[in-house]
């Protein structure tokens, strides 16, 4: 089967965590690059801190193994730049202590606004009752490439269609993955399934997801690989079936509320059919690694510790 061409690039946040004792802290103080004047890094893509957070993001990627490089290669590129005696830590949320949050960028949330695929509308700011809770994304940035039958992604209609059937896919695997209280308490004020932000220049940004699947090449390879799916079944226009035998409402529901149940139950009876063997080896063996308590980000990506 002739595999059709597509761009794919993502922009991951991490806390800064100390070696010593693992508290999270500030990366205010430490990296260089805003959300305004990104920094560049020396092998392609930049860096930045957003509120407390680390976030780089990659130069975009043409094929699978590009895209596992290009991420391994920021990973490198980063830890240069955090300071010695610390670490990324790929949480999806956490409660920091407030001496952290003094800074005026500390306390700035979602300045930019995103939408819902599902209610087609902009989601509302997010509103934090802990004010010591922050969260960390890892969203996917999928382009058309000329030639490829993918002009979909250029057109509102179709950016719909294909962030809904991310939802269907990556989300609801990604529910069964990233089942912890974690995820969950993030899913309250980010990432609600249909979360995106439309790129007329080249795509859709699917923002639903957590920085799991940063934690090894092998759910890198996944999620490439359920974008390749996903571009299938729309460019087919098989999503609206797919959606229709789902649910609307309960693929909303599944990914909203982290229920991993009846979210491997979509998998097994609706969603299953659509992937690719890849799909499927990828998952099953990024979920024996999760249950092994096997996924730890250093190792998989072979980066050294720092010093």
């Amino acid at each position: 089967m002739t595999k059709r061409a597509f761009s794919i690039g993502t922009d991951p946040e991490f806390f800064l965590k100390k070696d010593e004792g693992g508290q999270l802290i500030s990366a205010i103080p430490h990296i260089n690059g805003t959300k305004e004047e990104p920094a560049p890094l020396p092998n392609g893509g930049n860096i930045q801190r957003d509120n407390v957070a680390v976030e780089f993001a990659t130069d975009p990627a043409m094929d699978k193994d590009d895209f596992v490089g290009k991420i391994q290669q920021t990973f490198k590129d980063v830890l240069t730049q955090i300071p010695a005696g610390h670490s990324l830590a790929a949480l999806p949320s956490a409660v920091f202590d407030p001496k952290e949050l003094d800074h005026p960028e500390a306390k700035r949330f979602g300045c930019d606004p995103d939408y819902d695929a599902w209610k087609m509308r902009e989601n509302e700011p997010p509103c934090v009752q802990d004010k010591c809770f922050r969260s960390c994304g890892a969203h996917i940035h999928v382009g058309h490439v000329e030639g490829s039958g993918n002009e979909f992604l250029l057109e509102f209609p179709g950016m719909v269609a294909m962030v809904k059937t991310m939802d269907c896919m990556h989300g609801v695997l990604s529910t069964i993955l990233d089942s912890s209280k974690e995820a969950i308490s993030r899913r309250k004020l980010y990432g609600k399934a249909g979360s995106h932000r439309p790129k007329p220049e080249y795509g859709v940004e699917y923002r639903v997801l957590s920085n799991y699947w940063l934690k090894s090449p092998v759910t890198v390879m996944l999620m490439y690989s359920l974008t390749q799916d996903a571009l299938k079944v729309v460019r087919e226009g098989k999503h609206d079936e797919l959606i229709a035998s789902i649910g609307e409402n309960q693929i909303q529901n599944v990914i909203n509320n982290g229920l991993v149940d009846e979210a491997t139950k979509i998998l097994e009876k609706y969603v299953m059919q659509h992937l690719s063997e890849d799909s499927v080896h990828y998952f099953n063996e990024a979920l024996a690694k999760i249950k092994n308590d096997d996924m730890h980000l250093t190792k998989e990506w072979e980066l050294e510790e720092k010093a």
